[in-house]
């Protein structure tokens, strides 16, 4: 059976372990995850801010805070590993369950077979930005996962668009809906010289390599900013 990897977590580069601490305590926040967990938010965000703070000092201060930043790397490994049973226990290796967080598992994951079987982005939120501007972002399904989004003016996509598994994107003869796209990977995408005020649906698509696009979701309703 697939489980988390506590020999993976420890040996995740430091370079990573933040950002894998911060998508962690994101994907915690997902209706699958039930019950007493390990850490709270706040406690693994402590962890986390004591790692990234230690670390700076040890990179400007020497060899005087050193001490200091290992200690608090071996605090915040502990306390990310104190997650795999407990996601283990809810996954029972269920892959799809499992993908939903940030952690190495036994198995290398299918990513792209996971998306084409209908894995979708979740945890979407937006922000404000300037007039006629927002960001939207989601929750990491995973490395060298992409993220392809798409907005509909005034309503939600309308009968007939289709999104092909090649990324085809099609639009039928007659309408008249505004539709915009973001074909960068990044999760976070900012789309401007919008309608001020004006409701727009967001689909976030995943994606892995050239070839394996996933499937349109939920859109998320934002109002662009006056």
């Amino acid at each position: 059976m697939v489980t988390i990897s506590v020999t993976k977590i420890r040996s995740t580069p430091l370079k990573n372990l933040a950002q894998m601490g911060m998508d962690l305590k994101v994907s915690m926040t997902g209706e699958l995850f039930i019950g007493d967990q390990p850490l709270t938010p706040a406690e693994l965000q402590t962890l986390i801010s004591n790692f990234t703070s230690t670390k700076a000092l040890a990179s400007s201060g020497g060899k005087l805070a050193k001490p200091a930043y290992t200690a608090a790397t071996k605090a915040l490994k502990d306390g990310i590993v104190l997650f795999a049973p407990y996601i283990d226990e809810i996954a029972k290796g269920d892959i799809v369950i499992l993908a939903l967080t940030p952690l190495p598992t036994t198995e290398r994951k299918d990513f792209a077979s996971l998306i084409l079987a209908g894995a979708l982005a979740v945890g979407m939120i937006s922000k404000k930005g300037m007039t006629g501007q927002f960001f939207v972002d989601c929750k990491s399904y995973g490395p060298k996962v992409g993220y392809f989004a798409i907005i509909c003016e005034g309503g939600v996509m309308p009968l007939g668009v289709t999104l092909s598994r090649t990324g085809q994107l099609k639009i039928p003869a007659g309408c008249t809906m505004n539709i915009f796209t973001s074909s960068t990977s990044m999760k976070r995408k900012k789309f401007s010289n919008l309608t001020p005020g004006v409701a727009y649906y967001v689909y976030y698509v995943l994606t892995y390599g050239a070839d394996t696009v996933g499937f349109m979701g939920t859109p998320l309703e934002v109002i662009c900013s006056n």
